[in-house]
């Protein structure tokens, strides 16, 4: 309604009613000149009060106009960053460890080698980025003396010096088709290893390229390694050492339990005859010297055919499930005709993981001289060489979830039956480790 309109109708309706001739009485007149002016009053009250409400519903209506505007843009290059951050994946993980070495090896003036107490630190940090869909690559770095490929350890010495860190592993990993992978690089080792398994050193991180499949109930792998690269003879591709190898495996239901299965295969391909060693030394593989001067080199190939199994189930113990694990496994190097077989047996009960977890377990390894290309084994097992025998014994408790406190002893035998340069055999090597384990 147009209270403007109203209002000069009521206007000019007045004025006419004060300039008629007089046809009623002055009372009457009167009794009607004010309502008119109570009308023109009302009207104007009622337009102020419009105008009131209008401006009240135009404050109102603003928030719902700005929602319905598009949000402001965000810069393109902040929103390619928040893409790329939550694509990557870091993880990492700090051990200091508490090591006592007891070796009764004797040296030349026929003394026993002093016992060895010491601190050790080993810090690792890793990132993992996905690229594509079905593409990866990671990178990782770790404490290290000397490159060991064998150990990320760093004792406690020298000073107070700056402990070293190296490349640990770069690698990218490309899922093909479903189930398959294709990873090239340095790399953490693609096929399975059953329990506590020490024929390969779990700090070995092979370079190359690998097959990695699983489907169902089973997997595989297959690589080609590059160990040693030979550069000096103009036969030098054929010179290069590789390690050729795959697995085939089956993870079996059994219930609510599973049992594994496995066939794996490797080949030093041209180590006979050469020094594919880390650090100058054969780590108790068999060596000939050849040259002038005198150079040690591998007297054997090493074909090694591994077969292993793994039964994983629970007990139900008055406090709860308890995991169990039961495994062993042989190998054996079809070059040489004696002193070519390994064989472990292990359990383990429990999984120190969860916080107020536990864990205890015990194996016995037996590596005879030439069963396994010795640059690979377990460095703690007997000192890292082969021609040992003997036991592991576990322990590990986690207060929290993320930290483990860990404890293992080594109770080893070296030489078992070949001497040493000072005539010994079965010479005594006990080793005892206290960790504390924290995983971010």
């Amino acid at each position: 309604m147009n209270h403007s309109l109203v209002r000069r109708v009521l206007t000019l309706c007045a004025m006419v009613a004060f300039q008629v001739p007089v046809i009623a009485s002055s009372d009457e007149l009167d009794d009607i000149r004010g309502q008119l002016r109570d009308l023109v009053q009302r009207v104007d009250r009622l337009e102020h009060e419009n105008q009131v409400l209008r401006a009240q519903n135009e404050v109102l209506q603003a928030p719902a106009s700005r929602q319905e505007r598009s949000p402001p843009e965000v810069p393109a290059e902040k929103v390619e960053a928040a893409s790329w951050a939550s694509r990557v994946a870091f993880s990492g993980d700090l051990r200091y460890r508490h090591e006592q070495i007891s070796d009764d090896t004797l040296n030349a003036q026929g003394e026993r080698t002093a016992d060895r107490y010491r601190e050790r630190l080993r810090a690792r940090l890793s990132a993992r980025a996905q690229v594509t869909e079905d593409l990866s690559v990671g990178i990782g770095f770790a404490t290290v003396e000397g490159g060991d490929p064998r150990s990320s350890n760093q004792t406690l010495d020298d000073v107070f010096s700056r402990k070293s860190v190296d490349l640990d592993l770069a690698y990218f990993d490309w899922a093909f088709v479903d189930g398959g992978h294709l990873i090239g690089g340095k790399m953490k080792q693609p096929f399975f290893k059953p329990g506590e398994s020490l024929f390969w050193d779990s700090d070995v991180n092979p370079e190359g390229l690998a097959l990695a499949y699983k489907r169902g109930v089973l997997f595989g792998s297959a690589y080609g390694y590059w160990v040693d690269e030979v550069s000096a003879p103009e036969n030098a591709r054929t010179s290069d050492t590789m390690l050729y190898g795959g697995q085939i495996g089956a993870r079996l239901p059994i219930g609510e339990s599973n049992l594994v299965v496995a066939a794996h295969y490797y080949d030093l391909s041209a180590g006979q005859g050469g020094a594919p060693f880390y650090n100058g030394n054969s780590n108790g593989n068999t060596t000939v010297d050849v040259g002038t001067p005198p150079t040690a080199v591998l007297l054997y190939d090493y074909q090694v055919l591994n077969l292993m199994t793994e039964f994983n189930s629970r007990w139900d113990a008055p406090w709860g499930a308890v995991p169990l694990q039961f495994w062993a496994e042989i190998g054996q190097n079809q070059d040489p005709d004696d002193l070519d077989t390994a064989w472990a047996a292990g359990f383990a009960f429990g999984d120190a993981a969860d916080a107020r977890t536990w864990q205890f377990g015990a194996a016995f390894h037996s590596v005879e001289k030439d069963a396994l290309f010795a640059q690979l084994i377990d460095a703690d097992l007997g000192g890292g060489v082969s021609d040992v025998n003997g036991w592991i014994v576990r322990a590990g408790y986690a207060p929290v979830k993320n930290l483990v406190l860990n404890a293992t002893w080594f109770i080893n035998h070296r030489n078992v039956d070949v001497p040493n340069v000072v005539g010994q055999t079965d010479v005594g090597y006990d080793r005892l480790q206290l960790d504390f384990n924290m995983k971010f």
